[in-house]
């Protein structure tokens, strides 16, 4: 029973090991964009996406919102989201109604994630939202744990609860 617990411990610390050597060798920053096509005009669409203080209404990851004191003139909330109560500070960077806004996000003691850059277009049938994330993870272990679930399912995941809010089936398109 000994032999069995000693080999079970040596194959966790071995695969947490390897997670963090392949997690060296992963770029700090990385860049992902993702885009769906909406029949519904840009300007409806921005008003969802600017409305921060709504995202639990629509977003699947959020649970709650708290409004904070502007950052440097601009929004900012605190999102708590639905799996493990992380907490993470989003503030406005960029408002450009309806075509583009840029959300800085941080941890909640200031380190910076990255950004969220949407940029909606109109199309003939509605319009066009691109999702990019220009983030950068640090930590090593994380940044081999984000490649394995795939660097872009935050962004497909947000673009396709945007989709159902809209009462649309989510059609999420590679990059731009």
């Amino acid at each position: 029973m000994k032999r069995l617990l000693a080999i079970g411990g040596f194959i966790i610390v071995a695969a947490l090991f390897v997670m963090l050597v392949l997690g060296w060798l992963q770029p700090v920053k990385h860049s992902v964009s993702r885009s769906i096509r909406l029949s519904q005009k840009p300007e409806a669409v921005f008003a969802i996406l600017e409305n921060t203080t709504n995202l639990p209404a629509w977003s699947s990851a959020v649970g709650h919102v708290d409004v904070l004191p502007d950052q440097n003139g601009q929004p900012t909330v605190r999102c708590i989201l639905k799996w493990g109560g992380i907490q993470m500070i989003m503030t406005r960077v960029e408002d450009t109604p309806p075509s583009r806004l840029v959300v800085a996000m941080a941890k909640d003691d200031g380190t910076p994630l990255g950004t969220w850059t949407y940029e909606v277009s109109p199309t003939d049938e509605g319009c066009r939202v691109v999702l990019t994330e220009d983030g950068e993870l640090k930590n090593p272990f994380f940044r081999e744990m984000a490649r394995l679930r795939g660097l872009d399912a935050n962004i497909k995941q947000t673009l396709s609860d945007l989709s159902k809010r809209f009462g649309q089936e989510p059609d999420i398109l590679m990059g731009p």
